[in-house]
């Protein structure tokens, strides 16, 4: 007879069977075995089952980077409820709009998040099961019942309800560039094809050391549980820190990365600076963002051939398309996100939802094993996140002959000067050539004759740097009416809570209430 469903529990428990007093994950001073890591969440998960949290009930993780958040999200997998992870940087006001729209049965939550809670106590009234996780010296969270998962009285294992591979296992909010986050909701079995999907093309052996320190509640928390279900250990830093990171994979022996460029390019600067042994390292993922080929040059100077580039959205996570480390061996590739991975099938479309040919520049849609079921309680913009079968990414790019995808730019970010259209990522690119460009990001600001002035925003590496410099590379380089009517030096870039250049925060300080024409 054919074996069951895809769901979570079955891949995790069988894992943990395999690997047992292999270390599992290290965050500060707390190390977890893999039958520590265990434990623990059994015991979280029967103190959510005794609570009434079954398969499919949303349980909401506002935690900081830790072993605690492994062990809670672990916990939700084992009692069959849908995580709804949680970013350690939202205001107050979207916190208690994510508990409210996801329809919250649990929350559990770090004392440090106490400011928060209060401010939105009403948000969390009603949960039934409310947990506090000690991060402070005390606890603070009114109407919380402190759990510790290191007390063995707590465990209470038993026969809990199996989910469904339709069930929910993840609700994860959006940013969105306008209106409220959308909920992405991703089922068991969905999320069970996207681990292997990981385990297979982001390269995880099982003898890997991997270091996280981007935070989990994002596109990091993918890697973890992959590689745990893989067996390898895992090191997760609470916040990023260049000069940390590279004494880390001196002295750890770290093999394996996951950064956002902007984290590389700190890393390389503090490389520049003083020169760590990185010799250990085989594997760099990086994604969330683009990087400049230049940068990226530096890169593979700096650390060899190790470099993956993933690309993928919340709506399909973190892999629809890979660079290969082979790949990036070839210049004229730098510029791709690389080819389709084996759960994924690519089709560029024009303005219609019509297929493009080879080389035409049109949306990227995608095809998957595990894109969004559907944007919670949002029927309306589920069927507009679909053609057909094919998702949306609301990205813009083309595709060679050899398949590889081009990401010309994120549909929001192009910018309308004069009637034309310019890509933002493609005059980076050049202004990245610079010298003493650091860090670059284009925007499109408000302007009476062209509607939108292309506007690159530097931060230099060194003194030297000098903004003609920029306009006259960009003049060589690119047609006229993609040059940058200004160029300004600035000390830094806002980020997302990701780490990703925000361009959203960057244009509303020149758009005001104004309306651009490109979402």
């Amino acid at each position: 007879m054919r074996f069951g469903e895809l769901v979570l529990r079955d891949m995790v428990e069988r894992a943990f069977a395999r690997y047992g007093h292999r270390p599992a994950v290290r965050s500060g001073d707390s190390e977890l075995s893999y039958s520590q890591l265990h434990e623990q969440a059994q015991r979280l998960a029967a103190k959510l089952v005794e609570g009434g949290i079954g398969p499919g009930d949303r349980v909401v993780l506002l935690l900081r980077n830790s072993t605690d958040y492994v062990v809670a999200d672990l916990a939700i997998v084992l009692a069959g409820a849908c995580k709804v992870p949680l970013n350690d940087m939202l205001a107050p006001d979207d916190v208690a709009y994510m508990i409210g729209h996801c329809g919250a049965s649990a929350i559990i939550a770090h004392s440090s998040f106490h400011e928060t809670l209060d401010k939105i106590s009403d948000a969390t009234r009603d949960i039934v099961v409310r947990l506090e996780l000690l991060d402070m010296e005390v606890p603070t969270l009114r109407g919380f019942e402190r759990f510790d998962a290191t007390d063995a009285a707590n465990i209470t294992p038993g026969a809990w309800p199996r989910a469904a591979a339709t069930d929910p296992g993840l609700i994860i909010y959006t940013g969105g560039t306008t209106g409220r986050p959308k909920g992405v909701y991703h089922t068991q079995q969905s999320l069970a094809v996207n681990f292997l999907s990981h385990l297979i093309n982001a390269e995880i052996a099982e003898d890997e050391r991997l270091l996280i320190c981007s935070p989990l509640p994002h596109s990091a928390q993918q890697f973890v549980l992959s590689a745990l279900l893989r067996g390898a250990h895992v090191s997760i830093e609470k916040a990023f820190d260049a000069d940390r990171v590279l004494d880390l994979i001196e002295t750890q022996r770290l093999t394996w990365m996951f950064m956002v460029p902007t984290m590389i390019y700190r890393v390389l600067d503090a490389q520049a600076k003083t020169s760590r042994d990185c010799s250990t390292l085989r594997t760099i993922v990086y994604g969330a963002s683009p990087i400049t080929p230049a940068r990226l040059k530096q890169g593979l100077a700096t650390f060899g051939p190790v470099f993956l580039q993933i690309y993928g959205q919340t709506e399909i996570p973190n892999l629809v398309t890979t660079l290969s480390k082979r790949d990036h061996a070839h210049e004229e590739l730098l510029t791709s996100c690389g080819q389709p991975v084996i759960f994924c099938d690519v089709v560029i479309r024009d303005d219609a939802g019509e297929p493009l040919a080879t080389g035409e520049v049109g949306e990227i849609t995608v095809r998957g094993f595990y894109t969004l079921e559907r944007y919670h309680e949002d029927p309306e913009k589920t069927d507009e996140a679909y053609v057909g079968e094919y998702l949306r990414t609301g990205d813009v790019g083309y595709r060679n002959e050899s398949g590889h995808v081009f990401l010309v730019d994120r549909a929001k970010d192009m910018i309308i000067s004069g009637g034309m259209n310019v890509y933002s990522t493609e005059v980076e690119n050049v202004i990245q050539e610079v010298e003493g460009v650091g860090q670059v990001v284009v925007i499109g600001v408000p302007d009476d004759d062209w509607g939108e002035a292309v506007t690159a925003f530097v931060i230099p590496s060194n003194d030297d740097f000098e903004p003609a410099d920029v306009t006259a590379k960009c003049k060589d380089k690119l047609a006229k009416y993609k040059v940058p009517k200004r160029v300004e030096t600035v000390t830094e870039i806002p980020l997302t809570p990701y780490g990703k250049p925000d361009k959203k925060a960057l244009r509303a300080a020149h758009w005001g209430g104004r309306q651009r024409q490109v979402n």
